[in-house]
């Protein structure tokens, strides 16, 4: 019964496709491919896994640097104060019988 119920329990991971790799041959980027759906794959670091990523993301046409990593999170920790605040703003309406 321990068997058929392990068996059971991953055959939906089994069922699943794994995704393929196709690399773009015009731009060299690398995408993934599941099913009909193309996705572009990133390198750890967050850039699009493409060989001029890096290069153009390093410098502005003025000669300054790019977005760093600390001023994106930056923004998601704005943006994420932001929903609590409209979260916080929205049940206060509901309290109140205004929403």
């Amino acid at each position: 019964m321990i068997l058929v119920a392990s068996l059971l329990s991953i055959a939906p991971v089994l069922a699943q496709d794994a995704p393929a790799i196709w690399r773009d041959p015009e731009s060299g980027c690398t995408y993934l491919k599941l099913g009909d759906t193309l996705s572009l794959r990133f390198q750890r670091d967050g850039l699009p896994d493409c060989p001029d990523a890096r290069h153009e993301t390093s410098l502005l046409s003025n000669g300054q640097a790019a977005v760093s990593r600390d001023d994106v999170r930056d923004v998601t920790r704005a943006i994420e104060g932001l929903s609590r605040r409209l979260d916080d703003l929205r049940r206060e309406y509901e309290r109140r019988g205004r929403f």
